[in-house]
This record gives C-alpha cells, structure tokens and sequence, in this order.
C-alpha cells in the first residue's frame, strides 16, 4: 500500500514556552506517527503533544488543559490513537488515510526541559507537490528545490513618429527601434522577425485648383465675357477654403468671348 507514497519525517526540538509549531499535515496523509520522547527518559516532563483542526480548535491538548489518558480521536476519514502523558513516550497513531489537514504542536510549561519529538506521515504520490509545498513553507523538511525561473526576454522598444517629410503629397516618418532587456538597458537579442517597422508612408493630399465648365457668353451678338467656378480641392471631392490654394497657379476664371451674327 505504501509503494506509491513518499515518506515524509524529521526530528524537532523545542525551548519555547507555550505552544510550539512542529508540522502541518496535509489531506490525504497516511500512516501518521508523532513521538515525544520524555526528557532523560522522565515519565513527565512538562512536553505534551497538541492537535488542530484546519479550523483553529484543538482537538488534543489545547487551552493549557492536558489529557493524561488514553484516548482516541475521532478526525475526518481516521481515527486519532492517543497514548496519554503516563509513558515516557508520548505517542499519537493515525493509520487511515487523513481527510482533513491537521497541525500538530507541542506544549512546553513548568521546568522547561527540552522535548525530543519525531515524526513521520506518508503523502500519495499525486498530491506530493501540493504538501511537499505547504510542509517546506514551515521549514521543516527539505525538499527539492523549486525549477528555475524562466529568463526575462527583451523587447523591442519604440519612440514617437517624428514630423511628416513632406507638408502634403507623399512623404516619410521614422522613429528610433531599440531592443531593450527588462531593465531597460540596450540589447541585442530581440527577435529580428518581430523589429516594428522604423520608415512609414505619410501625407495629406496637396490642395489643387478644380475648374468647372464655362457659362455661355455674356451677349447673344458681338464681344462679351464668359465665367467659370473655381474651387481649391484636397482630392476625393473636399473642398477647402481658397486661401488654401493660394500658392499654386489659379487658373483663368473669367475671359472675353465673341459671338458673331
């Protein structure tokens, strides 16, 4: 039953007064044994095993209040055996798997002798990485390191596009690309298929005179004069105001014209 489960154990001492932090016990643990050996081999030396609940409340020892009997506990999924304080080694048995996480403490009062206190649980396999986690958090048992941490890539940097070559028509604007690493500071490995282009096209359509078609002469018989719109155009039929076009070549508006008889 135990070939597809790790072995997790270690051997605590204490001189704290009050309660002592020794392990958390995951969910789903097996075959739980804690130990406190009695000082010197002392029937009471003042170290009692302590048991919570995930919720907080003591479920063996808590409160300052001891059990100096045999008992058994009943948690989730097991059964807690209890050997009580009458032995030189205080001992706590679960044999069935652990459905609820447990911490264990010890309780140090009076002379303050220093305990002895082994321990021992098995993990399934599958779940060795969620408790192998919780268990080293408590700097109790080590483990294998965690795998590295992947490398911060650089990245491609870009500035602001600068003016238009051109005030209308076709033009340029370019912009400065850098590869930088996370700290900002230049770089050369950015990927060369992913530079952001550095030159783009720009430039408004230049405004152009746009002359209609003429009127009819002025007379029905001899000299007269003849009209036509003018009006200055960005292109695709927008109209701006003349002043617009006022230096390029305004073209002929008005002119003489000659009917004959």
């Amino acid at each position: 039953m135990l070939a597809n489960n790790y072995e997790i154990g270690d051997v605590v001492t204490y001189k704290t007064h009050g309660y002592n932090f020794v392990v958390t016990i995951p969910a789903g643990a097996s075959n739980l044994e804690v130990r406190q050996r009695g000082y010197k081999g002392l029937i009471s030396d003042d170290n009692y095993l302590a048991v919570k609940n995930s919720q907080g409340r003591y479920l063996l020892n808590g409160n300052y209040i001891v059990s100096a009997v045999e008992r058994d506990i009943p948690i989730r999924g097991s059964l807690l055996k209890y050997s009580g304080t009458g032995t030189a080694v205080e001992a706590l048995q679960a044999i069935n798997n652990i459905q609820e996480p447990l911490t264990i403490e010890v309780l140090c009062v009076g002379k303050m002798t220093p305990p002895r206190l082994r321990f021992t649980f098995y993990i399934p396999r599958e779940k060795r990485d969620n408790s192998a986690g919780q268990i080293i958090s408590n700097s109790l048992v080590a483990l294998p390191p965690p795998p590295p941490r992947p490398k911060p890539q650089s990245q491609w940097s870009t500035g602001n596009w600068g003016e238009c070559s051109v005030t209308c028509g076709n033009g340029q604007q370019t912009r400065i690309v850098e590869c930088r690493d996370p700290w900002e500071h230049l770089a050369s490995d950015c990927p060369t298929s992913l530079r952001p282009p550095v030159v783009r096209t720009c430039g408004d359509p230049c405004p152009m005179w746009e002359a209609g078609e003429w009127t009819s002469c002025s007379k029905v018989c001899g000299r007269g004069f003849k009209r036509r719109q003018l009006r200055c155009s960005a292109g695709g039929g927008v109209t701006l105001p003349r002043e617009h076009c006022k230096l390029k070549r305004k073209p002929q508006e008005l002119d003489f014209c000659m009917v004959r008889p």
